[in-house]
């Protein structure tokens, strides 16, 4: 599996986007986005230093002043126009998607589909946007509430899905009336860029959608505790988020925060085994795991368990570990040399605490690619349920096995984590599938079908140390993004 001369990239450039201008730093600071797969630079990137930062909060909030006057059918044309031009760049958005962060190819692809069909979503909230009219107790009185833009958004966004989850948030935020700075995660910068000059070219006005580069600790943290930004929406990690909630209610900001997960499927006696088998395989190894909603964990009935086992390492030996852009590779890199240290650190404290690999528990080396951070898809079995790779999340391809005597136990070890965003469950009785559905504590519960299987307007999140209460990709986005007004008129 050797590289080919199409598949490399010339290492381009990429800077702030503040009040409609592409401009440099004041303060001349670069930072390198690497390829994962094999350690190539794909671009050298800007720091915004915090005078440019507080540059892009000022035109956003000037902006603000007339782009929330715009009707918000005619804020929805220009999602409308970005859907089009998304559509036509569609295979290099993807392709640089794969090259920044190494998920395979038919993945990015999808993805852009993603980011596609939500833009048409929100593009139809412009005439969605329902309030209510309500019965006074005068005879003279009418009453309605009416949803108004909260002004400047800060949108701060993670690398494993560096368009869809940026897009959650800008969509609402942009069709809502807000207006937006983005910071997204320093590794897929240059996808930051694709997405932006889509925003620009669809002629949004300047200081609408304003984007800034640089780590959370130091933008970031700006951005939250900056008195003229009002809203925070982040996908990351619980405990950044919760930092970051912290400094935002300093300022009494609204916060909306899309975190991590231990999510678990839970497999009962009665069920289809070479379903179940098939869901969990694609749960845990999608993105080489590299998803809030990855499946970290099986729960199985004692009496199925062996055999669950045999079908999950049979489909887990045909994955195909490699470069994203090879068409016959099933599963990428690793993000980066964080990210595979973590997970290579997990695999061995689960076999010093007992753990017993079925299958792979190693990196692995692609011809072509040494330099990658290629790791094998890993299963493990003889999981006790206080071990850490059973309670903490790993964000790799490391699959937890772990039994149960009976259902009321399964639901009982699913719950136990300080986590609570996705669970499956795969049973044929119905009696034990609406308990799940009662029981589980996630925001998404799912009966047989994996726990990566979302869709476009229902409503997204998690319980506990997963979030804190909100949801995206429907328009319950709004219960951040808007502030509610009642108006009284008497006559």
């Amino acid at each position: 599996m050797k590289e080919r001369e199409d598949d490399r990239v010339e290492p381009t450039t990429v800077i702030q986007y503040i009040d409609g201008q592409w401009r440099n730093p004041r303060q001349p600071e670069w930072f390198e986005s690497v390829n994962p797969a094999n350690g190539e630079t794909v671009a050298v990137c800007a720091v915004s230093p915090e005078g440019d930062v507080e540059e892009s909060i000022a035109a956003a909030k000037n902006a603000f002043r007339r782009w929330r006057r715009v009707p918000a059918p005619q804020r929805a044309t220009y999602l409308w126009k970005v859907a089009e031009i998304l559509e036509a760049r569609k295979p290099d958005l993807a392709r640089m998607m794969t090259l920044e962060m190494g998920k395979v190819l038919a993945e990015s692809l999808a993805e852009v589909d993603t980011v596609i069909a939500s833009c048409r979503y929100m593009a139809g909230e412009g005439r969605r946007m329902f309030g209510d009219t309500l019965p006074s107790g005068m005879d003279n009185r009418t009453i309605m509430t009416v949803r108004e833009p909260i002004g400047v958004v800060a949108c701060i966004t993670p690398w494993n899905f560096p368009l869809s989850l940026a897009a959650y948030k800008l969509f609402a935020a942009l069709v809502a009336g807000n207006t937006v700075v983005w910071k997204p995660s320093s590794e897929v910068a240059v996808c930051a860029k694709l997405f932006t000059e889509v925003f620009e070219e669809s002629g949004l006005p300047p200081g609408v959608l304003n984007l800034v580069l640089g780590s959370g600790a130091r933008v970031g943290n700006l951005l939250a505790r900056h008195p003229d930004v009002r809203a925070i929406a982040f996908t990351g990690s619980t405990e950044v988020g919760k930092g970051l909630a912290e400094m935002a209610g300093r300022t009494l900001k609204r916060v909306s925060l899309e975190l991590g997960g231990k999510n678990a499927v839970l497999v009962l006696a009665d069920a289809d085994l070479d379903k179940a088998a098939a869901g969990i395989v694609q749960s845990a190894f999608a993105t080489s795991g590299q998803r809030c909603t990855a499946a970290g964990r099986v729960i199985v009935e004692a009496s199925v368990q062996e055999e669950l086992e045999r079908r999950i390492v049979q489909l887990t030996e045909k994955l195909t570990v490699g470069y994203g852009l090879d068409p016959k590779v099933q599963m990428g890199p690793l993000a980066n040399a964080k990210q595979f240290s973590t997970v290579s650190r997990y695999v061995l404290t689960a076999k010093d605490e007992g753990g017993r690999v079925l299958f792979g528990g190693h990196p692995v080396s692609v011809e072509g690619f040494e330099e990658g951070f290629f790791y094998a898809p890993t299963v493990i079995t003889n999981v006790q349920r206080h071990h850490r790779i059973a309670r903490e999340e790993v964000f790799g391809p490391v699959l937890a096995i772990l039994t149960a005597r009976d259902f009321d136990e399964a639901v009982e070890i699913n719950n136990e984590t300080q986590y609570g965003l996705s669970t499956a469950v795969y049973t044929n009785n119905l009696h034990y599938a609406n308990r799940a559905a009662r029981e589980c504590e996630s925001g998404l519960v799912y009966i047989n079908s994996g726990t990566s299987n979302a869709e476009m307007g229902a409503a997204f999140g998690g319980f506990k140390d997963s979030g804190n209460g909100h949801r995206e990709v429907s328009y319950h986005a709004f219960d951040v993004m808007t502030e509610w007004k009642t108006i009284y008129t008497s006559y």
